[in-house]
């Protein structure tokens, strides 16, 4: 089981995938009334998934295992962000 959650190519798929659906998630979300604010948080699970791929990247380099735990952890930030945007109701905001 931890061969197969260290493998790179998982968890690079893994972040890919996750990150393509929080995007359509987020920008499903009704951003009426924000203006160029959308624009911006539209793409801050995008944002995360490549911060966690650098991370990923990085921490290969250095330690060769347990690094499926950073995927793991920019995939659950990647899922709150996307929940938090498609939650919140923006029409009531300045």
């Amino acid at each position: 089981m931890i061969k197969l959650l260290n493998n790179p190519k998982n968890n690079i798929i893994a972040i890919i995938i996750v990150e393509i659906i929080t995007l359509s998630i987020s920008f499903t979300a009704n951003y009426s009334g924000t203006g160029i604010a959308s624009i911006i948080l539209k793409w801050v699970p995008a944002f995360i998934g490549i911060t966690t791929l650098l991370l990923y990247f990085i921490s290969r380099l250095f330690i060769k295992r347990y690094n499926w735990i950073i995927s793991l952890l920019g995939i659950v930030f990647m899922c709150i962000a996307a929940y938090n945007l498609y939650i919140t109701d923006y029409s009531q905001t300045l």
